[in-house]
């Protein structure tokens, strides 16, 4: 049963889709129907017309005429004037007997001389136009001996009806076709005088004028009704059809007329504003697609010089062709149909491209506010800048140094976006390909400008983060654009014009969730979904990215060239890393690497890839200036990445030459390595950076172990720092004789640490130890206090085998070692004052100190070892 239902519906979808072959099929058929009707109607009634003048003409009598080659009222018309009085001076001119005479000499046909002689007469004018097109019409070749005075007498015989019987519409539609066939005779438009073909067009538009004044006037149902009962007078939309169709043959005979601004001004604004624009924009003629479609094409056979285009434009037609396009658009011909081949877009694509081929004032006025809401305009004007572009190079410049093109082009976005966000379906909507071709010509004009100008727009629309994503977006993808503004980063400021880009872009994801500080981020990460370009993504991450990119730039080109600088040194205010720190990178970098630890909220966090160059990006900035990195760990101290970079950094470059910021170092690494105690690798990162600090300098060791004794330590605080301080003294190769002064000082350190670290420690137990405000001391650990008595030991004994004075650290050892405890301890030791001390008791107290360790720790080799070469000094001495 559940086959045969399946069978059932496959029947039954394949009947529907039959029936809807044979509906295609049928509406195919009854359009070839109309054509072949419409053809048999045509061929019916040019066979009448044949018969009638063959009947005509045996009636017509055979008397000779002439008539003038070129009256003076079609010179005095064809000097100038509006349409109107084209066509009354047409009238005049084939008034009475005046016009009868000499046409070059030559005879003219009887029945272009009754026409002539009697120019008012309805019925002489429409017989001998019937007779006219009948032999003009002629199979048998008779029309082809037509000769050149016979042939402009016909056309002025023609013309002179629109002048004289301006009502007649059938008499009108009769000259119509007449002249249509006299101008498509072979050679006709070149034997003719171009004064002739200028009156007839001005004719052709005055009556078009009053016609669609008239459609006007009586409405659309009326239109379609013959002006007399009974008789075939014809409907407007085909009258006017007729003149269009005469128009386009016109029209390109009166070039060098059409290109005389102060000769055809008025009749190109009668033509443009009165006639193109009613046509297009009438909402009788409306559904007359023909007619409309021959009204479009008229533009095209226009010469469009600058002064035409500018008509076009102020006249209304570029309007009215919109219009038209908006409303085949909404017409379900226009949904159904593909707009590339359609005839009727197409017509109008050519015509709208036409008025603004190669004019740039024209293109930029056109998307500045003039048609700013009109996509379709919008699109064409667009295509055509790039065409300019390709057709001669620097156009873009131009467009940038004389029109301003980025500001009119980021107001045409800022326009269509919000159209694009407000619509149901913005995939669909014609304001998305607005903003994608948008897109492309920003993209194409910033890539045409110098880095100076290229950064000067990026300052000069800071507050634009649609510029900012496609500037950095062609920096990005032009090498060479990104050596140029790393080479000239002092001059051109490309450093604050960066780091102002990526504060913009962070502002768009800070904010707490679903609300972002910066709404019209939002907005613009929306459209630039949907331009839907991979190389455009909506994310703003990517475009930070191409900024750290730059910014790596500029300090590597720093890093190569500041060994050739008279003054390289990072205090230089022309460094690079300097430059950056100052405009703000760190407090963005920071942002990135660790938000919450920046204090900023961020509703989605930086992806991986971003986190990664941010890193790079700040390891080589703190490695080119030591100062900016401890600036920044200073003031980022929540900051893991900012405190394991700073360590890096110290390791590379320990700040020898300033002695004071090691000691702001050491403090900092101090903190940070309580804070971070539990991160073992961040903790070790800051050993190694300690030990670094430390073996630079023996001052920072005696400074370090003066200012952090053991007794300021708190209850679980680590001594890894004082055996690393401790250790560092090891290290040390040599001590130099200018360094001698302070070695006493610096062995009663060290003998203070290493007897500091036992105390309260006995073989018995250990006791509470005071301090002198009679708070308690911290007693270490044996196993720690057992690490840094073997670190003390180790640095005393190294400094016994480099003394650069022996035995001058032994008896400061001796000394330091018999004080501790006594008030003498906080005297200062001189060298000169040691040899009064010898062989007293204080030798004895020294070699107490030394077996109380040894007592302490009994089962440590290295610090029995260690004592027993301390031991073997002090006593040999």
């Amino acid at each position: 049963r559940c086959w045969r239902a399946a069978s059932e519906m496959a029947e039954v979808d394949d009947l529907r889709k039959q029936v809807e072959e044979f509906a295609v099929e049928r509406e195919r058929w009854e359009e070839e129907r109309e054509r072949l009707t419409d053809e048999l109607d045509t061929l019916r009634n040019r066979c009448q017309k044949l018969a009638r003048a063959a009947a005509a003409q045996a009636d017509v009598p055979k008397t000779e005429a002439s008539v003038q080659t070129e009256p003076v009222e079609f010179r005095a018309a064809g000097s100038g004037g509006d349409s109107t009085d084209a066509v009354r001076g047409l009238g005049n001119a084939a008034d009475g007997e005046a016009s009868a005479g000499a046409l070059g000499g030559g005879r003219l046909p009887p029945v272009v001389e009754q026409m002539l002689r009697c120019p008012k007469d309805e019925a002489v004018q429409l017989k001998g136009i019937e007779a006219l097109f009948a032999q003009q019409t002629q199979v048998d070749g008779a029309a082809g001996a037509t000769t050149a005075p016979a042939l402009q007498a016909s056309l002025e015989a023609a013309v002179a009806v629109f002048g004289n019987h301006p009502g007649n519409r059938a008499l009108l539609l009769k000259a119509c076709q007449l002249l249509s066939v006299l101008l498509a005779e072979p050679g006709a438009q070149q034997q003719l005088p171009v004064a002739v073909l200028w009156q007839a067009a001005q004719a052709v538009v005055a009556v078009s004028i009053q016609l669609i004044a008239d459609v006007a006037a009586s409405g659309a149902d009326a239109a379609m009704i013959s002006a007399k009962t009974g008789s075939a007078v014809p409907n407007p939309p085909k009258l006017l059809n007729w003149f269009l169709s005469l128009l386009s043959l016109l029209l390109p005979c009166l070039g060098p007329q059409l290109r005389n601004q102060a000769q055809a001004e008025a009749f190109v604004h009668d033509l443009l504003a009165n006639l193109v624009s009613k046509v297009l924009s009438s909402a009788e003629l409306a559904p007359q697609e023909a007619l409309v479609l021959k009204c479009v094409q008229l533009l095209p056979l226009l010469p469009m010089d600058p002064w035409l285009q500018k008509a076009c434009l102020s006249s209304g037609a570029v309007h009215a062709l919109a219009l038209a396009y908006q409303r085949w658009k909404r017409s379900p011909a226009g949904s159904a149909a593909v707009t590339s081949e359609a005839a009727f877009p197409k017509g109008i694509h050519v015509a709208v491209r036409g008025v603004f081929a190669d004019n740039l004032e024209l293109c930029v006025k056109a998307v500045e506010d003039t048609f700013v809401s009109d996509e379709f305009v919008c699109l064409e004007v667009l295509d055509q800048l790039r065409t300019m572009e390709r057709r001669r190079r620097g156009t873009f410049r131009d467009l940038d140094k004389d029109h301003g093109i980025v500001g009119k082009a980021l107001n045409l976005w800022g326009w269509h976006q919000r159209a694009v966000l407000e619509a149901q379906d913005p995939q669909t909507s014609p304001s998305r390909e607005v903003l994608v071709k948008v897109a492309e010509l920003l993209n194409a004009v910033i890539l045409k400008l110098p880095p100076l100008v290229l950064l000067q727009r990026m300052k000069e629309f800071e507050s634009s983060e649609v510029l900012q994503r496609l500037a950095l977006f062609s920096i990005h993808g032009s090498a060479q654009l990104r050596l140029q503004l790393a080479v000239n980063y002092v001059d051109n400021g490309v450093v604050p014009a960066v780091i102002g880009c990526m504060q913009l872009l962070l502002q768009g994801v800070e904010g707490a969730a679903g609300a972002p500080a910066n709404p019209q981020s939002a907005w613009v990460e929306a459209a630039f979904g949907l331009l839907q370009d991979e190389a455009l993504p909506a994310d703003c991450w990517p475009y930070l990215s191409y900024c750290l990119e730059v910014c790596l730039h500029v300090l590597s080109h720093w890093s190569a060239t500041k060994l050739s600088l008279q003054k390289a040194d990072v205090l230089d205010a022309r460094a690079a890393p300097l430059l950056l720190a100052q405009g703000g990178l760190v407090d963005v970098l920071a942002e990135v690497l660790d938000p919450k630890a920046a204090g900023v909220e961020l509703i989605k966090q930086p992806p991986s890839s971003l986190v990664q160059k941010a890193t790079e990006t700040l390891q080589a900035l703190f490695e080119q200036n030591g100062h900016i990195c401890l600036f920044c760990m200073q003031h980022y101290t929540e900051v893991r990445q900012m405190v394991s970079l700073g360590c890096e950094s110290l390791c590379i470059d320990p700040l020898m030459d300033f002695p004071e910021m090691q000691q702001q170092a050491v403090s900092l690494l101090l903190t940070a390595f309580e804070k971070f105690v539990e991160d073992e690798r961040l903790v070790r990162k800051i050993l190694k950076a300690l030990t670094g600090l430390f073996e630079s300098s023996y001052q920072l060791v005696s400074w370090f172990l003066k200012h952090h004794g053991l007794s300021d330590l708190g209850e679980y605080q680590s001594l890894d720092v004082h055996v690393e301080a401790v250790r560092a003294v090891c290290r040390t190769p040599y001590w130099s004789a200018q360094d001698a002064p302070m070695l006493p000082e610096f062995v009663a350190l060290l003998a203070q640490l290493l007897l500091d670290s036992i105390e309260g420690q006995s073989d018995v137990a250990s006791k509470d130890v005071f301090k002198p405000d009679g708070t308690k001391k911290r007693l270490l650990d044996l196993t720690e206090a057992e690490e840094l008595v073997e670190a003390c030991m180790s640095s005393v004994l190294h400094l016994l085998l480099i003394d650069p004075q022996p035995p001058t650290v032994l008896r400061v050892l001796a000394r330091s070692l018999s004080r501790h405890g006594t008030e003498e301890a906080n005297t200062k030791l001189v060298v000169d004052d040691l040899d009064d001390e010898q062989g007293g008791p204080n030798d004895e107290r020294a070699v107490n100190a030394v077996m109380k360790v040894m007592q302490v720790f009994p089962s440590s080799d290295r610090v029995q070892m260690n004592c027993q070469h301390l031991l073997t000094s002090l006593l040999g001495e």
